[in-house]
C-alpha cells in the first residue's frame, strides 16, 4: 500500500501516448487563435481552450482514449492544507473529486513547438498515405490512421500549481523533456455560449466538402464571410467577396453531402473572414463537421475527428456574428458576447452529431 503526504503526493496529471503526430495536428489546428492556452485537466482527459478577443474560441478535447495511460489526481481539501492524506491508491475518488477540473494557462506557440519537434517526423512517414484524395481520407479516417503510431512516446505530466507543464519524448531510448511555464487560472473559464433552446440552424455534414468550400474561400482574400440558412435550396450558402474576386459556395439537400439539416426560417450572418478561416486545419482533420448557429448568430463549428479504432476526438471553433448588411432593416450593432462564468464543459457531446429523420424533415427539399 502506497501512502502518500505533502512530501511526496502524486502529480496532478500523469499521461503517456503514442499519437504524437496526432496531438500536434489537434494543438496545430486551434494554435493560431492565440499564442496562449488555458489547458483544463479532468478524469476525461485535457481541454486545451484559445480565443481571440471574445470574438472566436477553440476547444480541443484531448480525451484519455489517446493516451495509454490517464491519471488524473485532483488535489483534495487536505492537500490543500498541507496536511497528509490517506493512500490514493486504496482510496476510490469521490464524485467531487470525479466533477472536478484543474486549470492553467502555457503558451500555446511553446507547447505546439514542443510536439513539432517529434510530431512533424511522424507526419512526414504518414505522408505518402495522406496524400491520397482527401474525400478518400477524410470518409474512411485513412488520413488520421496515417499520422498515428511510430516509435515515439509522449509522456505529459503537471504536479500542481506553480509547477512546470511538462511534455517529455522517449525515441529509441532518447529523452527530450520539455518544460513549459506555467500561470494560475481560475477552474472556469469565459465561454462563448450557444443558446441551446434557440439553435435556428443545425447541419451535420461530410467533412471534406465544408473543406472544399474553405479554400475556395480563402483565394478571395475578404473582409468577410455571408453564411445564409435557407428553407428552399440551395438549403446552405456560403458567399466571400474581395478585391480578387467573389466565390459562392451552394449546398442542396444531398444526403451523401448532408446528413442532417434542421432550420426554423431562413437566415443570413456575417463573420470575421480571417476569424472564420482559423478552422480550416481542424475540418482538414475532421470526418465529420456540426454547424450550428443560434437566433442571435452565435456559430459552433465542431469538428469530429477519427482516431482509429472507433475512438474520436472532437475540437470546436466558437464565433460571434459581425452583422448583417444585407438585410433590409437597420443594420444592428455587434451583439454582445453571451457568455457567462461556468465549470466549462469537459468534454464535447456526441449528441451533436445524432440526428433523426424527423430533424431532416424539418425543411423543405
Amino acid at each position: 500500500m502506497v501512502s502518500y503526504t505533502q512530501d511526496d503526493a502524486p502529480p496532478v496529471l500523469d499521461a503517456v501516448s503514442t499519437s504524437v503526430s496526432f496531438i500536434f495536428r489537434v494543438l496545430k489546428a486551434v494554435s493560431s487563435v492565440s499564442l496562449n492556452a488555458i489547458i483544463q485537466l479532468s478524469t476525461d482527459g485535457l481541454k486545451v481552450s484559445v480565443e481571440n478577443s471574445h470574438t472566436v474560441q477553440a476547444h480541443a478535447f484531448l480525451n484519455k482514449t489517446l493516451f495509454t495511460s490517464y491519471t488524473f489526481t485532483p488535489p483534495s481539501r487536505d492537500r490543500r492544507r498541507m496536511i497528509p492524506t490517506e493512500s490514493y491508491a486504496s482510496t476510490q475518488a469521490s464524485q467531487e473529486d470525479e466533477d472536478e477540473t484543474i486549470s492553467f494557462s502555457v503558451s500555446m506557440k511553446s507547447l505546439v513547438s514542443c510536439f513539432q519537434i517529434f510530431g512533424s517526423e511522424q507526419e512526414s512517414t504518414g505522408q505518402k498515405s495522406a496524400t491520397q484524395s482527401h474525400t478518400e481520407s477524410n470518409e474512411s479516417g485513412g488520413m488520421m490512421r496515417a499520422f498515428l503510431g511510430g516509435s515515439t512516446v509522449c509522456k505529459l505530466r503537471y504536479d500542481g500549481t506553480g509547477s512546470p507543464f511538462i511534455v517529455m519524448f522517449d525515441e529509441g531510448g532518447v529523452t527530450t523533456t520539455c518544460e513549459l511555464q506555467t500561470s494560475e487560472h481560475d477552474d472556469s473559464i469565459s465561454d462563448i455560449l450557444l443558446e441551446a433552446d434557440a439553435i435556428g440552424t443545425k447541419i451535420i455534414m461530410k467533412a471534406n466538402y465544408l473543406n472544399d468550400a474553405f479554400r475556395e474561400l480563402e483565394s478571395t482574400d475578404s473582409e468577410t464571410v455571408i453564411v445564409k440558412s435557407t428553407l428552399t435550396p440551395p438549403t446552405f450558402v456560403l458567399i466571400s467577396r474581395g478585391e480578387l474576386g467573389s466565390v459562392e459556395y451552394k449546398y442542396t439537400r444531398d444526403r451523401n453531402v448532408i446528413e442532417t439539416f434542421v432550420s426554423v426560417e431562413s437566415v443570413q450572418n456575417v463573420y470575421n473572414f480571417k476569424l472564420l478561416m482559423s478552422a480550416s486545419d481542424a475540418i482538414k482533420l475532421a470526418t465529420k463537421i456540426s454547424w450550428r448557429t443560434d437566433e442571435d448568430g452565435v456559430t459552433s463549428i465542431q469538428c469530429m475527428c477519427d482516431v482509429g479504432d472507433g475512438r474520436q476526438t472532437f475540437i470546436d471553433f466558437r464565433y460571434l456574428p459581425l452583422y448583417d448588411e444585407y438585410e433590409e432593416r437597420t443594420q444592428r450593432a455587434k451583439p454582445t458576447a453571451r457568455s457567462q462564468i461556468t465549470q466549462s464543459t469537459r468534454r464535447s457531446g456526441d449528441d451533436l452529431f445524432s440526428g433523426s429523420d424527423d430533424e431532416n424533415n424539418n425543411s423543405s427539399d
